[in-house]
């Protein structure tokens, strides 16, 4: 009996066929380095509390609903088994100015463009407390949906030659799926735990996560994630040594 998926009420017949004729949707599968990243799971995007997105918009216009908070609960454990095993962990921060002169086009496209809850150093761009970063964390400062566009991401993968990217995080149709794509032309395996992503369209979630895993990255329950981080070995922690 085959796994529903979550975007399968969102498919119509034409592309429940046109799926199962092409081809897409095959398994990458895990490399042997992992790193996990957090992105944007900020008080901005989950809110002070869990609550209803159409109540959390009247503080945070970027609210994501209590569909965020679901998506911490499923990080949690990812994050203490990656820290149990020495694994990089990275998070994004935001990295604008208070005049937000450097959002660019963003202001112009978004009726919250001109908002102040994305500054830099607010509580509103703090990482939820549940998952907070800690001492060794590597924190990717970014302006623009993809982790990768104009920060220092890449040179850490490739100075701890990782293969393989847990993401996590929202928006599902943003900043994570941007960061997906890049990170797949890049060459990394891509891996998508689907409960730790979360978004706050219903139908922008599910089709997106439909379409990074038929070509971009494996989609698959968070609980495959953590079986397949209890098989690494413990690695010694990750440290720059003095020049």
């Amino acid at each position: 009996m085959s796994q529903t998926r979550i975007w399968d009420k969102f498919l119509t017949e034409r592309d429940k066929k046109v799926l199962a004729a092409a081809g897409y949707g095959k398994r990458g599968g895990f490399g042997t380095r992992p790193a996990l990243f957090i992105i944007d799971v900020q008080y901005n995007f989950c809110g002070d509390k869990p609550e209803d997105i159409l109540d959390g918009l009247k503080q945070y216009r970027t609210h994501c609903g209590r569909e965020a908070w679901d998506a911490v609960a499923h990080i949690e454990p990812l994050l203490h088994l990656a820290r149990e095993k020495n694994l990089p962990v990275f998070y994004t921060e935001s990295a604008r100015r208070k005049d937000m002169l450097d959002s660019g086009v963003q202001v112009g496209k978004s009726h919250r463009g001109t908002e102040k809850t994305s500054i830099e150093g607010t509580h509103a761009t703090r990482t939820v407390e549940p998952i907070a970063p800690q001492p060794q964390d590597i924190l990717i400062g970014k302006r623009k949906p993809s982790s990768f566009f104009g920060t220092i991401f890449m040179s850490h993968l490739n100075f701890l030659d990782i293969d393989t990217l847990i993401l996590t995080g929202c928006t599902t149709s943003g900043c994570l799926r941007a960061t997906a794509v890049d990170a797949y032309s890049y060459n990394f395996k891509v891996v998508i735990p689907e409960e730790c992503a979360f978004d706050r369209f219903e139908a922008s979630h599910a089709v997106n996560l439909f379409d990074l895993n038929c070509k971009y990255a494996d989609v698959i329950p968070s609980a495959e994630v953590a079986d397949y981080l209890g098989t690494l070995p413990v690695r010694p922690p990750f440290t720059v040594a003095a020049g």
